[in-house]
């Protein structure tokens, strides 16, 4: 209906340019519109613009390149001499104009359409060029008009172009026009959302002077453009999500202005034209190459599995790591060597297997992040199983060569380049509740490219994780540091079981939350099973031994019965209610203060920062004298509104805490480590 109404509308103007007009300003009751240029004189082969100004009226608006919802943009007809040529409108940033439903890209007050004009490479001095325009244009208010002009300008031409009256104002429109992108735009789009990812090169904060962002789409019909556009910010930028118009598919360029509107008043607009959208590839301005994004990812992703090495979820693991190194050091020093690149295969090996499940997940269409194996009960009780086993092996209850990279009995031997390859594979595999700090941005980045991109972020994780055992292996003054091999080592052997034990305790915990009491009792019964089993393969007997494969098989098995039981819900505090992205936007409709708290059972770093900083009596007060609604985005169970959500920022994992300032402030999003006094402080 919409589109019809701008044929017809565009028809009238074609039979309006018909009919001349003999001014060369055109005042009516509305508007009064004049061709203006930025030379009085003209010289051969030199560029110039010329510009049609419309001031209009107070509360009459005319239309943008894209008009919007309704109205249609500007039409002009040229009468030129021979050899000169006029390029296509140039359009300076519109405006949001909204009345009921319905959003239009105008003007106010006034409306500049500029054209840059060629002349011929050869003009005799002296000679008079005349250049005519017959142009239609539509101004509305509570009735929309059509309105035409017929306009001329007249051009001496001499040895060198010279200025005119209008020069200024010329010089002023021009220094307006949409400028380069000057940063890094990746484009992605998923389930009728455009997501826009600007890569600045300052970080952003919540103290910058950036209000609100922008995008004027060139594409007729593309985007909801009633909808809200999105905007959320985080250290490496900002990231602008538009709805797409329902039944629309992604054209092959996306095209548009980008207006930064400040805190001060001011904006300033810059042009975005998409090399290749509606694919997951990056597409960037002409500022940073896109190579240079992919490096900074890797490097943000090499930091974070460095950093992953102090989180709680993977320490344990890697001290036994570092007592097979300690070891092989002073008498093996080419062991050690071994040991280390047998670790750091283990780990990245890991860490490429799961980047080739993500993107056989997405090329299924399916939307995950980083973690998302641990919202299968089935994973999280098979990594119960293996992490009480670990315990009991270290504890000494049983003796397995291979073990752990060889800390006790024989495992000193040739066999330990592949128990050091296991723990390779068992630290990622306890690593996946934990994101350290950079990996967030590393890893939302990643998911939003391609294969490529998605593979040399996952291995560069993998690097940074294993790097400080592969470098203690090979530089002989670090093995030099480490402590002379001796009983202590069984001592802090047996010492580590209990923090196996304690990483057991808590999977149980996740699994109760996610599957009730009961699949935690099967999977308990499991694990005296195993244990049971253990016990009988130390009688060395045939048919002992297979009782025992028999009960570790069932042990095993328990792991499979719980992927049967329900999920359980997580309990919510009594301040607070459950998210769902219609309830955000209702809140957010209504001008109230938001904390959004995206969380699961098994992330470890949620449940400290709930424990010492969300559920606080000051941060609870805090919330309360604000008046600020407190949503908790569960992703426990996987939810795939809350995925989108995640991704909206960046993001493929939690924890992520966003405050909605109200009166529709634009979203800040909190460090992954919070405290009191970080919370307290964003809310004020």
């Amino acid at each position: 209906m919409l589109h019809a109404a701008k044929t017809i509308i565009a028809v009238v103007f074609l039979l309006a340019l018909s009919v001349p007009a003999f001014a060369n300003t055109v005042t009516t009751e509305r508007t009064e519109t004049t061709l203006i240029s930025e030379v009085k004189t003209i010289q051969a082969g030199k560029k110039f613009r010329v510009a049609l100004h419309i001031h209009l009226n107070p509360g009459w608006h005319t239309y943008w390149k894209n008009p919007g919802d309704s109205g249609v943009p500007p039409q002009f007809k040229w009468t030129l001499p021979n050899g000169f040529k006029a390029s296509d409108i140039e359009y300076l940033a519109p405006n949001r104009e909204q009345t009921g439903t319905l959003v239009d890209y105008a003007y106010d007050d006034d409306a500049y359409y500029l054209v840059t004009m060629t002349p011929p490479p050869i003009l005799r001095d002296g000679m008079t060029s005349i250049l005519a325009l017959k142009a239609g244009w539509l101004v509305c208010k509570d009735i929309c008009i059509p309105e035409s002009g017929d306009f001329s300008l007249a051009f001496p031409s001499g040895a060198k172009a010279e200025s005119g009256e209008d020069t200024p104002l010329m010089s002023k429109i021009i220094a307006k026009l949409p400028g380069k992108v000057t940063g890094s735009i990746a484009l992605s789009v998923s389930e009728g959302q455009i997501r826009l990812d600007m890569l600045s090169d300052k970080a952003a904060s919540a103290k910058d002077p950036v209000k609100s962002i922008v995008f004027f789409p060139e594409n007729d019909g593309l985007i909801d453009n009633a909808a809200e556009q999105k905007l959320t910010r985080d250290p490496m930028g900002y990231t602008l999500m538009l709805k797409m118009a329902t039944g629309v598919k992604m054209p092959d360029h996306l095209d548009g202005i980008l207006s930064v509107f400040f805190k001060n008043g001011s904006r300033k607009d810059y042009a975005y034209h998409s090399a290749e959208a509606g694919s997951v590839a990056p597409l960037h301005g002409k500022g940073i190459p896109e190579w240079m994004d992919i490096a900074a990812a890797v490097a943000y992703a090499l930091l974070g599995g460095l950093i992953l090495n102090g989180m709680p979820c993977v320490f344990p693991v890697l001290s036994l790591k570092a007592l097979a190194v300690a070891k092989k050091a002073s008498a093996h020093p080419s062991q050690a060597r071994k040991q280390g690149l047998a670790y750091a295969t283990g780990v990245i090996a890991s860490f490429l297997l799961l980047a080739l499940a993500l993107i056989l997940f997405q090329k299924s269409g399916q939307v995950v992040g980083w973690g998302y194996q641990m919202q299968s009960p089935v994973f999280v009780s098979l990594l119960a199983l293996l992490l009480f086993t670990v315990g009991l092996n270290l504890a000494g209850y049983f003796d397995l060569p291979v073990l752990l990279g060889g800390v006790g009995g024989e495992a000193t031997r040739s066999d330990s380049a592949w128990g050091s390859f296991l723990t390779g594979i068992l630290a990622v595999m306890v690593a996946t509740p934990c994101t350290a700090p950079f990996m967030a941005g590393a890893i939302g980045f990643a998911l939003t490219q391609s294969a490529a991109v998605i593979v040399a972020v996952f291995a560069a994780l993998g690097l940074g994780l294993a790097s400080p055992f592969l470098l203690i292996s090979f530089y002989p003054r670090l093995i030099r540091a480490l402590p002379k091999p001796g009983a202590w080592m069984n001592t802090f052997k047996e010492f580590l079981a209990f923090p196996m034990f304690g990483w057991t305790v808590w999977l149980l915990w996740v699994l109760a939350r996610e599957a009730g009491g009961g699949a935690t009792c099967v999977v308990l019964l499991g694990m005296i099973l195993i244990a049971f089993a253990l016990w009988l393969w130390r009688f060395k007997s045939t048919k002992l031994g297979v009782l025992a494969l028999i009960m570790g098989a069932a042990g095993i098995s328990s792991a499979v019965v719980v992927g049967h039981a329900p999920q359980a819900p997580m309990p919510m505090p009594d301040q607070a209610m459950a998210f769902s992205t219609t309830r955000l936007q209702s809140l957010r409709d209504q001008g109230k203060a938001v904390f959004v708290d995206a969380t699961a059972d098994w992330c470890l770093i949620c449940k400290v920062n709930e424990s010492v900083a969300l559920s606080s009596p000051a941060v609870m007060q805090a919330f309360k004298a604000h008046q600020v609604a407190y949503l908790i985005a569960d992703w426990t169970h996987g939810d795939s509104d809350i995925t989108q959500y995640l991704a909206s920022f960046g993001r493929s994992g939690v924890p992520i805490y966003v405050y909605y300032p109200p009166e529709n402030g634009a979203p800040v999003v909190l460090p992954q480590v919070l405290t009191p006094s970080t919370v307290i402080g964003v809310l004020k």
